[in-house]
C-alpha cells in the first residue's frame, strides 16, 4: 500500500509531496488543481514503467495527433495516428535532459523515472520516421530495475506503430491497477472484468451493490451482442425476460462497474475519476460503504475523487460506521506558492466540518 507519494515535473505539479496515505483516499479541489493528475501520476508509478500506461492517459485526455507519411512514391499518403507527450511535463516543452519523477519511500520503495533524452540515430530500430528524442522509462522497485525507450518525433508525437502491441494488449487484459476515469469502459472491457468474477462469491457483491439502486436485482449476465449499450443483461425479481442494463440509466453501469473493479483489483490499487458520476446522491453512502467495506477485506487502496459536496458528505457518513475510521481519508488540493500542496482531513475532523457545512472542497 502506499503511504506517501512525491511527484516532480509530471503536468501540473512542479514539486509535490504526500504522505500519510490511507487505504481509501478522496481526493477534492478546484477545477485544475491536479485531481486528476494525481490519479495518473500513481497509476503510471504502480504500473511497471510500461509506455502503454502513458498512452491510456493520454487517450484518456484526447491528447491525440495525427500525421501523414508517404506509403510509396506517388503521391498518395497514409494518415497515422500518434500521441502527444509534451502536455506530460510541467513546462510542456521538449527539451533534452528533461525528467519527471514519481516515488513512494515508505513502506515499499517504488520509482519510476521518464527522461527525455537526445534520439541515437545508430540504434539499430527502423521506425517510419526519424525521431528527435527518446522516452526512456526508467522503473525501480526493490532490487529491480527495469528500462524502456520510446522514439519521439521532433513535434513531440510518440508514433503509435512504436508502442502498437502494449496498446492493443490493453482491451484483452485486467491491470492490477485499475485506472477508471470518466469515460465509460466498453462492452469488451467490462466483460473481461466479469469473467474473473462469474461463479465465484464476488458475483453475489455485486449483485448486491447493484441492488442499492434496484432492490429487485437478482442476476447479472453478459450476452454475446458486443454492443456498447447492450450485451449486459439484468434478472429482476418478478419480470419473465431479463432487462438490458442500458434501459436501467447510466448510475446503474456506474455502481456496475465500480463494483466489478473494486472485488477485482485484490490487493492492489483501485484509481476512480469523479467517482460519484450518475449517482443520484442518496445513493453514494452506500456506494461508499460498498467501497470502504471491499478495501478493507480484499486489501485493497482506492484513491478517488469528486467536485460534489454530495459525495463528500456520503463519505464521511458512511466513514462514521467503521470502528477504525482511520481507513479513510479526504485531501484537498491547494495551490500555494505557485506549487500544490494538499490539506488534509482525517475522519473525526469531516465529522466537525460536514455537519456545520465547513467548505472543505
Amino acid at each position: 500500500m502506499l503511504r506517501d507519494l512525491t511527484i516532480q515535473n509530471y503536468r501540473c505539479f512542479k514539486d509535490f509531496h504526500i504522505d500519510a496515505l490511507a487505504r481509501v483516499n478522496l481526493i477534492v479541489g478546484s477545477n485544475n488543481s491536479g485531481k486528476t493528475s494525481l490519479l495518473e501520476a500513481i497509476y503510471l508509478l504502480v504500473n511497471q514503467g510500461n509506455p502503454q500506461s502513458i498512452v491510456e492517459m493520454l487517450s484518456n485526455r484526447d491528447e491525440m495527433a495525427e500525421w501523414y507519411v508517404a506509403q510509396t512514391s506517388s503521391i498518395i499518403q497514409q494518415r497515422l495516428p500518434g500521441y502527444q507527450i509534451n502536455h506530460i511535463f510541467n513546462d510542456r516543452q521538449l527539451k533534452a535532459k528533461e525528467q519527471i519523477h514519481i516515488q513512494s519511500q515508505q513502506e515499499n520503495p517504488i520509482s519510476l523515472q521518464i527522461n527525455l533524452t537526445p534520439w541515437d540515430k545508430d540504434r539499430s530500430v527502423a521506425f517510419e520516421f526519424v525521431p528527435a528524442f527518446a522516452l526512456s522509462l526508467q522503473y525501480k522497485s526493490e532490487d529491480i530495475t527495469q528500462v524502456k525507450l520510446v522514439p519521439v518525433r521532433e513535434d513531440g508525437v510518440i508514433e503509435r506503430k512504436s508502442i502498437e502491441s502494449d496498446f492493443f494488449n490493453a482491451s484483452t487484459q485486467v491491470y492490477s491497477p485499475l485506472f477508471l476515469s470518466t469515460k465509460t469502459l466498453s462492452f469488451y472491457q467490462m466483460a473481461i472484468l466479469w469473467d474473473n468474477i462469474t461463479l465465484t462469491p464476488e458475483e453475489e457483491k455485486v449483485v448486491a451493490a447493484l441492488q442499492i439502486l434496484e432492490p429487485d436485482v437478482e442476476r447479472i449476465s453478459f450476452a454475446s451482442r458486443p454492443t456498447y449499450n447492450s450485451g449486459i443483461l439484468l434478472k429482476i425479481r418478478g419480470q419473465r425476460h431479463p432487462i438490458p442494463l442500458s434501459s436501467m440509466g447510466e448510475g446503474m453501469r456506474r455502481l456496475l462497474t465500480l463494483a466489478m473493479a473494486a472485488v477485482t483489483v485484490e490487493n492492489g490499487l483501485l484509481l476512480v475519476d469523479e467517482i460519484e458520476t450518475g449517482l443520484y446522491y442518496e445513493a453514494q453512502t452506500d456506494m461508499w460503504r460498498l467501497i470502504l467495506q471491499t478495501a478493507q477485506r480484499l486489501n485493497l487502496q482506492v484513491f478517488a475523487t469528486t467536485h460534489s459536496w454530495d459525495c463528500i458528505a456520503a463519505f464521511q457518513e458512511a466513514l462514521a460506521e467503521f470502528e477504525d475510521t482511520s481507513i479513510g481519508k479526504l485531501f484537498r488540493l491547494n495551490m500555494r506558492d505557485e506549487n500544490i500542496r494538499p490539506v488534509a482531513y482525517t475522519a473525526d475532523e469531516l465529522a466537525i466540518a460536514i455537519p456545520h457545512s465547513i467548505e472543505v472542497r
